[in-house]
């Protein structure tokens, strides 16, 4: 009965919360966008679109932020109207109302996980090809770095830079990575990008899917011009495309890994947001809590990308680590409370 009583209250909050998280995200957006949208003159129905097409990012932030939100605000109700001096009176252990909001957070999680792993890299590919033909009028060209593309039936091709030659007779390729749809991967220095439908490959090297490497040299790999896959930057590849293409690019470890991490942060919050707010006594230190586990977690998730950048971690412990530092909070607190 307890339980039901403070999940209630509780969920109830979390929409509220949900949208206030949601609103100010839209506010920062705009806020953000404004200048721009002005010296382009951007119909409104693009600004709408383009909006339409951050809000998968937003949910995504909305659903752990707003649990916090709830959590701690419902708690500080009861600090204030005696009901958890009251609980703990009558004998009832804190592990009571923990363990059901854990699971509450579990099935965020995986809305989370949705949302960060297919959601919102189907939006923010739309964005990005909305924002390229409002602000270049198509793709930017030139000297491209860290090329993705995805031609339907032939595996995954990237190239860390794709340039033209210096007398315009063709395409050079540095850093070519291939993923062929058997799970075989190719890996050259450079190559060319010829006009028959292929990229040249030079000093290549092919690694089977048993692990046995072969070392080919110059070789050929069909590549569709009648079709031009499009070119995507990881946020605009959903956890599948994300998986093959870290056989291929130590670079797309640290976006795969922050996928997870991003969505099983709805679960250490909210684990976090009870550990804490058991253990207060006084309604104004919630509200602190609030600001002080939103700001903190925002400030290391958003160090991670910089410590992947510079190799401090590596990139996957980059990509946990607020979740591990929370997560590491989150254990002591609730021992203590035991």
């Amino acid at each position: 009965m307890l339980r039901r009583y403070f999940l209630r209250e509780a969920l109830s909050l979390y929409l509220v919360g949900f949208l206030i998280f949601i609103g100010l995200l839209t506010s920062d957006f705009f806020t953000s966008w404004a200048g721009s949208f002005a010296r382009m003159g951007t119909p409104v129905q693009d600004m709408l679109l383009l909006w339409l097409y951050r809000m998968p990012y937003f949910l995504g932030v909305a659903l752990a932020f707003g649990l916090v939100f709830a959590l701690l605000i419902t708690l500080a109700r009861w600090i204030r109207q005696s009901e958890l001096k009251a609980m703990y009176a009558g004998g009832v252990k804190p592990m009571v109302l923990l363990l059901p909001v854990l699971g509450v957070g579990l099935v965020v999680s995986g809305l989370a996980l949705f949302t960060w792993g297919w959601l919102r890299p189907e939006a923010q590919l739309r964005f990005d090809i909305l924002k390229d033909r409002i602000f270049y009028g198509s793709s930017p060209s030139g000297v491209l770095t860290d090329q993705l593309y995805t031609p339907q039936g032939y595996g995954l091709y990237f190239a860390q830079r794709v340039y033209p030659d210096s007398d315009g007779s063709g395409v050079r390729l540095e850093g070519v990575r291939v993923v062929e749809p058997g799970g075989a991967v190719w890996s050259a220095p450079r190559g060319r990008w010829l006009e028959a439908g292929v990229w040249q490959l030079e000093d290549a090297r092919r690694v089977e899917p048993d692990g046995k490497v072969i070392t080919v040299g110059s070789h050929p790999l069909p590549f569709p011009l009648s079709a031009p896959p499009r070119t995507d930057s990881y946020d605009a590849l959903n956890l599948t495309q994300l998986h093959q293409i870290a056989r291929a690019d130590s670079k797309a470890l640290f976006p795969l890994a922050q996928r997870y991490a991003n969505a099983l942060g709805a679960l250490v919050l909210a684990w976090l947001a009870m550990a804490v707010g058991l253990g207060l006594r006084e309604q104004s230190w919630a509200f602190v809590a609030v600001v002080v586990l939103l700001f903190g977690y925002y400030t290391l998730w958003t160090l991670s990308a910089k410590f992947a950048e510079y190799d401090v971690f590596g990139p996957i412990v980059a990509a946990w680590l607020p979740n591990l530092a929370f997560g590491v909070v989150a254990v002591i607190l609730t021992l203590r409370l035991r």
